[in-house]
């Protein structure tokens, strides 16, 4: 099952980049680079959540923090 899911991202980012790969000479360099940083993030997102499907997502590894923060604030402003 592991071996499936990786190569089930593999062949999603090769068919979005070949999908893109015709428009990308009319990029930018910064948008180039753009491209492959979110990219980059989002295929590391996808294994990591592969690897470890229980894995918490990005908006609740900041609920805490930012509960935390809301909180602080709110005490800041009341009292």
């Amino acid at each position: 099952m592991l071996w499936e899911g990786l190569l089930c991202v593999a062949a999603a980012l090769a068919l979005m980049i070949l999908h893109d790969w015709r428009a990308m000479p009319s990029y930018t360099k910064r948008e180039k680079t753009a491209y492959g940083v979110l990219t980059g993030l989002g295929a590391i997102l996808a294994i990591l959540l592969v690897l470890d499907p229980q894995m918490p997502g990005p908006t609740q590894w900041m609920d805490e923090p930012l509960v935390n923060l809301l909180e602080k604030l709110t005490l800041l402003r009341s009292g």
